[in-house]
């Protein structure tokens, strides 16, 4: 039978057993009851043990001592690894897609191994700066890219300590980004499919075979679709007829929030032609079911490179000469990868799309809409390539400072003035700054002018006779 004993305040002492030790219990600052043995059988003993725990509460309820601190030394006494595991179940609740989880805890895990942190009190700035320091040396270094995305990951796994209430601030507040810019050191880079190259890479790909259960159309459709919404492989592939609002004007593609990568709907304006072409080829699959099924999103780049090489090689074989075909195969027309390394994969017909966008003359806004971007700077730095040729037309609006003939010459000699080159250099031109009361001041004074030479009647003397009778 239990033994049960009374203490001085609110809590109590008990026994389970006849020889067993002595429980404490008792009601913590929060007026939560809390259970915990004495470790001893010695009456008094356990009822000092006790009044010290009725103290610490006591003075956590008066705030003499902060409560926070007993639990930030709690969490500090867990592995860094139960840490890092509750964040990725918490970013799973909140809806957070399973590549990006398993992309942000391989990178963190990664820093964390580097940077051997084992408590969250070994999480330090000093540390992490250093671990990134090594991904960025060796043979195997990474780009500063790649290392920038490492050290976003880590600083959100921070900042999420701090707001769950682990930590008392973030211990990578002040960690600097990698210490190259991303364009000095950038490994790959995308390049844009011109116009032409788009339209033997459809062509070519109609006649092509069956790849991981799609035929050449289908895979052309496939192109012809992400050129022309910009979509990315992933929400191409939850595409069904009923995602397509053909006959609207304009045409429009609504986009599941489940499926796009900003998880909101997304109602995407197309062309009136692409919508003309997806009709008949749409006409008998059904409403319900994917247009392009299965997981060829996970091989989209190997996809999209089969086709290019099938299109480039009859491209080099169409043309009867052979020195011509040996031009062909010289350029960079259908390559997977240019002369300046830049590669194309299937990411990269969304960077065809936005760069269409703004050479077509699309506003910057215009252009971040459709590409459903948070922040125009991705829009305009990371997926508009413009080449040389599109900045040249730029160019003209420069003045031309080789030509020694003066405008006004020029323009008295091709007679583009209405009036005689005489009054051109007689009458003044008003100034760009004057107000608007001058400007009224010089158009009446301007008018009176030519009644008065119209009347042939000087209504007002000269200046020269006025000084005279002064004078």
């Amino acid at each position: 039978m239990a033994t049960k004993r009374r203490s001085k305040g609110t809590g109590r002492l008990f026994k389970r057993t006849a020889k067993g030790c002595w429980i404490a219990r008792w009601y913590d600052h929060t007026f939560t009851r809390r259970e915990r043995s004495t470790g001893t059988t010695d009456r008094a003993t356990a009822e000092r043990l006790l009044a010290k725990h009725l103290a610490d509460s006591a003075l956590r309820r008066d705030g003499v001592i902060d409560a926070r601190a007993d639990r930030y030394a709690i969490e500090n006494q867990k592995p860094i690894g139960e840490h890092i595991d509750d964040w990725i179940k918490d970013l799973t609740a909140k809806g957070v897609t399973a590549k990006q989880i398993a992309t942000v805890k391989v990178r963190t895990n990664r820093l964390i191994e580097a940077s051997n942190v084992e408590r969250l009190a070994d999480l330090t700035g000093s540390r992490i700066q250093s671990a990134l320091a090594d991904l960025q040396m060796g043979e195997n270094a990474l780009s500063n890219q790649t290392v920038q995305h490492h050290s976003r990951a880590i600083r959100q796994f921070s900042r999420w300590l701090q707001t769950d209430g682990r930590l008392p601030d973030d211990p990578l507040v002040s960690l600097r980004k990698c210490k190259f810019g991303v364009d000095a050191d950038r490994r790959r880079e995308r390049r844009p499919l011109e116009a032409d190259e788009l339209r033997w890479l459809v062509r070519t790909t109609e006649t092509a075979g069956t790849w991981r259960g799609l035929s050449g159309i289908d895979r052309a459709m496939l192109y012809r679709v992400a050129t022309g919404t910009g979509f990315r492989a992933s929400e191409l592939r939850s595409l069904t007829p009923l995602s397509f609002r053909l006959q609207d004007d304009p045409p429009c593609v609504d986009l599941h929030a489940g499926s796009s990568k900003r998880r909101s709907e997304d109602v995407q304006p197309i062309r009136r032609d692409l919508a003309e072409s997806l009709s008949p080829w749409m006409r008998n699959r059904k409403a319900d079911k994917p247009l392009w099924p299965g997981r060829w999103n996970e091989r989209a780049a190997m996809m999209l490179r089969r086709n290019l090489r099938l299109a480039r090689a009859r491209w080099i074989k169409a043309s009867p000469d052979h020195s011509e075909r040996r031009i062909r195969s010289e350029s960079d027309f259908l390559a997977i990868e240019n002369a300046k390394g830049h590669v194309v994969d299937f990411h990269a017909l969304r960077g065809t799309f936005v760069t269409a966008l703004i050479r077509g003359g699309a506003t910057v806004k215009e252009a971040q809409e459709l590409a459903r971007h948070s922040d125009p700077k991705l829009t305009m730095n990371i997926y508009t390539k413009l080449g040389a040729h599109d900045l040249s037309d730029a160019l003209d609006a420069l003045p031309d400072l080789f030509d020694d003939e003066p405008q006004a010459e020029r323009l008295r000699a091709t007679g583009t003035y209405d009036e005689s080159a005489e009054t051109i250099s007689d009458t003044p031109r008003p100034k760009p700054r004057l107000t608007a009361r001058e400007s009224v001041r010089l158009r009446t004074t301007q008018g009176s002018n030519r009644l008065e030479s119209a009347q042939g009647v000087t209504l007002r003397k000269p200046l020269l006779q006025r000084e005279k009778r002064l004078i």
